[in-house]
């Protein structure tokens, strides 16, 4: 199953992680619309009128958990483990993806503990438990395994995949909300799963209140009959909420988030394909099993969300979301992305019996509607020549475009990209899998060049197998963004990759090496080198390393040195043309056909306040042009009335260097830091020719 991910920073405590589906294997990613739990509702936020705005609410995905049965080393394997006892639920409906087996039709579940049947067309095998005992999965001349049935299930079996987590569900916090009609604060939500009065109506707001009108839960009932009488299933994309360890909101001084998908239609109006607000009581975040670090920030907890998705989605879905049900009326716009807004909730209020959050800082912007980077993959792969693995990336199925692509990237640009392959291993004994081995590699050049990699099996001599996951990173440093592929490779001959290896027959084993050129009286040098080391001068200075990015602004100023003498330090800065803070990206400076000086204040944005960014220990701080063919850098240049640990930093671009930005072909600029390891970039802004 292929797998491509999006990473976007959208917030100080907050990773959004947008996961595409396998375009080549959709059914993977649909979601049954059925009446055995996935209730597809749309709320009207004009009452019948279904060519206005329009939430997909309370959207809980199927009921049904889903196993994928396969084969390995004389072994029915269920989601990749050999033999794997199953502890399942009563009463519950559990789907067998048969398709991988020789014969999907002669795996069977003995016994009369429920209802076992089997699709030829689907492959699909399902069984239903009806009371608790105990019975066996089997398959002719493959070693099956046990299931247990019970009131309760195993917490690995008891959630399905396809949940998507846009239902409102007040026991863990996880609340909609819908805009206030009928007034000019456009910050106002109504929130529907909140009742402050503890009598809890998780519809109060649309059932009761007077300024809403939109559909109220008796029609989203409707809705929802409608939807599993017409509607096959939906096709659904992953997005990921990354939260920062130790995260707190309420220390922030907010009430928590929330966060909103939509999709445009031809019209301009937008649905929403997913919404969710957490509040700082909510607890429905899950804990990381594999917690990692990215921008320096470590990410330990998440929170999971499906979104319809917008390429190849299934037209009964479309004619009834983007329009009246009718076939072929949706219209929505065979353009559009997903919109995305974050905001920080500033307060939680009650008023009239109504429970209401009002939005503060926010940030807007849109992720592509389908996989940009579809043609990049990872490749794990057993070698032929030996006892090792290949591990390299491809593009279009080829290492040499792969390399091509990230080396013109480079060279037309001023990113900084390397590609790094975080490598896992799982050694399957009996039942269990556990993780022996973890390591990464980290290419910087040679795109081309495959990873060696040759794992040590802990356990080779009873190892049923062992997997090598793969997860390959192409990230971007400048920008502080990544590509991220993965791919996995199951081998089922671990006693290859033991802990001993033959042993080496060496002719005349006897033969002694010499070794010139030692370097005489050892004592004695490592005196003298203990003196000079002692008596040099030494001095500390902190210098900073990273700048984080999130939420930047700067301003820039068209300046004059005045004064006498040959001496820039001593000289006066005389400012004009100075622009007020703006966001990265909309910073801009304009370049004359004669020399010029450049003064940028660069601060970090909290709240409606900012802090300025220190610079004063920076080794260089520099100013960048770079359109793929000229590559111009500039130095801080130091001044007086320049105040480094306040933000503040002065470039000079004489008249030679005016005129070869001004011919650039791209009006791009960045301001970065350097302290001689690595270069971080700041802030980056445009200019125009003046």
């Amino acid at each position: 199953m292929a797998q491509s991910s999006r990473y976007f920073r959208i917030d100080e405590d907050i990773l959004l992680e947008f996961i595409y589906h396998d375009q080549g294997d959709a059914e993977k990613y649909r979601i049954e619309v059925d009446d055995n739990g996935s209730e597809v509702m749309f709320l009207d936020t004009v009452d019948q009128n279904p060519y206005q705005a329009r939430h997909l609410i309370n959207e809980l995905g199927s009921a049904v958990v889903n196993f994928d049965a396969t084969v390995v080393s004389g072994y029915i394997a269920i989601e990749n483990f050999a033999a794997r006892t199953l502890l399942l639920q009563s009463g519950k409906t559990y789907k067998f993806d048969l398709s991988a087996l020789p014969s999907p039709a002669n795996f069977a579940i003995s016994g009369a503990l429920g209802i076992y049947s089997y699709s030829a067309t689907t492959m699909i095998g399902t069984f239903t438990p009806s009371q608790n005992g105990k019975i066996e999965y089997t398959y002719p001349d493959l070693i099956g395994g046990v299931i247990y049935v019970d009131t309760r299930a195993n917490p690995l079996f008891s959630s399905p995949d396809e949940a998507t987590g846009n239902d409102i569900n007040q026991t863990i916090g996880r609340y909609h909300a819908v805009k206030t009609p009928g007034t000019k604060d456009t910050t106002k939500y109504a929130l529907l799963g909140y009742d402050s009065t503890g009598d809890y109506d998780m519809h109060n707001y649309i059932n009761n209140s007077l300024e809403w009108q939109g559909g109220n839960e008796a029609d989203l009932l409707n809705y929802q009959s409608e939807a599993t009488q017409n509607i096959n299933y939906i096709l659904y994309d992953s997005i990921r909420l990354h939260l920062k360890a130790g995260f707190s909101f309420a220390a922030r001084g907010y009430e928590g988030f929330l966060f909103e998908v939509t999709a445009g239609r031809l019209s301009g109006v937008q649905n929403y394909l997913s919404q969710i607000v957490y509040l700082n009581q909510s607890n429905y975040e899950f804990s990381n099993p594999k917690p990692f670090i990215l921008g320096e920030t470590l990410w330990s907890k998440y929170i999971n969300l499906k979104v319809p998705t917008l390429v190849g989605q299934n037209a009964e879905f479309n004619d009834r979301f983007y329009g009246d049900g009718v076939i072929g009326s949706s219209n929505l716009d065979p353009t559009s992305n997903y919109g995305i807004r974050f905001a920080l909730l500033d307060s939680l209020k009650t008023i009239e019996g109504y429970d209401y959050v009002y939005t503060g800082e926010e940030n807007v912007f849109t992720i592509s509607r389908e996989d940009e980077f579809a043609d990049f993959t990872v490749v794990v792969e057993d070698a032929t020549d030996g006892d090792y693995f290949n591990i390299y990336g491809e593009k279009d199925n080829s290492l040499a475009n792969f390399e091509g692509h990230i080396l013109d990237r480079i060279r037309t640009s001023a990113d900084d990209i390397v590609v790094i392959f975080d490598v896992d291993v799982f050694e399957q004994i009996g039942t269990a899998q556990i993780k022996s081995y973890t390591t990464t590699f980290t290419q910087y050049e040679d795109f081309n060049t495959p990873i060696r990699f040759r794992p040590v099996i802990n356990q080779a001599n009873i190892a049923v197998n062992f997997s090598v996951e793969v997860t390959m990173r192409i990230y971007n440093q400048t920008d502080n963004t990544q590509i991220v592929k993965r791919a996995s490779l199951t081998i089922d001959q671990a006693n290859r990759y033991g802990k001993k290896l033959s042993t080496l027959k060496i002719d005349n084993p006897n033969i002694l090496t010499e070794v010139y050129n030692i370097l005489p009286s050892l004592a004695s040098n490592k005196i003298i080198s203990g003196f000079i080391t002692d008596n040099l001068p030494r001095s500390v200075k902190t210098v900073p390393a990273f700048v984080e990015r999130h939420n930047v602004i700067a301003s820039s100023a068209k300046v004059n040195l005045v004064g006498t003498g040959d001496n820039t330090i001593t000289k006066d800065v005389e400012e004009f043309d100075t622009t007020d803070f703006v966001n990265e990206g909309e910073l801009s400076i304009s370049v004359p056909p004669f020399a010029s000086y450049y003064k940028f204040a660069i601060a970090k944005k909290r709240g409606d306040d900012f802090d300025m960014i220190s610079f004063e220990n920076a080794e260089r701080v520099i100013l960048t042009f770079n359109d793929g063919k000229t590559k111009l850098k500039f130095n801080h240049v130091y001044n007086k009335d320049i105040d480094m640990g306040s933000g503040e930093v002065l470039f000079t671009i004489n008249e030679a260097n005016a005129t070869s930005i001004r011919g650039m072909q791209t009006d791009a600029f960045y301001i970065s830091i350097d302290n001689g390891t690595e270069e971080t970039m700041v802030t980056k802004g445009k200019f125009t020719i003046g």
